[in-house]
């Protein structure tokens, strides 16, 4: 009895130690406005975690459309523990236009480079696992540490 309970706490630390999913300011985001309706949004945004965003299978796409409140909700949800590991929420700002949230887990496929597939996806509304369109242009300012010579 007692071996079960030590092994069943061993367990429950492992699983704690191992958390997956979106966790506050770690997991990439961003925020646009997409020029197309929440449907249309939440159509593509659907259809980029489906093609995109199951790995191997294992993990599930939901999603769920509020016409009453005219915005949507995409998740895509890991097995066993149940965590979102992608969650795009969509909002109708009026009838051609939709605030679009995107949160990514930060590690493996769900990454900054899902982010950015991810909006444009909804931009243009056609799945790719792979963003073409160029980043931001503008370096990032980094400061250069250079070895003593000595």
């Amino acid at each position: 009895m007692i071996r079960v309970a030590v092994a069943a706490a061993v367990a429950a630390a492992g699983l704690a130690a191992c958390s997956t999913g979106i966790s506050g300011s770690s997991s990439p985001s961003g925020s646009f406005t997409a020029q197309s309706n929440y449907r249309d949004a939440y159509g593509a945004a659907t259809a980029q975690a489906e093609r995109c965003l199951r790995g191997t299978g294992a993990y599930t796409v939901h999603g769920e459309l509020d016409d009453a409140a005219r915005g949507a909700l995409v998740r895509v949800v890991a097995p066993f523990t149940g965590d979102d590991v992608a969650r795009v929420r969509i909002a109708a700002l009026d009838e051609r236009q939709s605030k679009v949230d995107i949160v990514m887990w930060g590690r493996g496929i769900w990454n900054t480079d899902a982010l950015r597939a991810m909006r444009e996806a909804i931009t243009y509304g056609v799945p790719s696992c792979v963003a073409y369109m160029p980043g931001d242009p503008r370096p990032k300012e980094e400061a250069w540490t250079l070895p003593d010579p000595r």
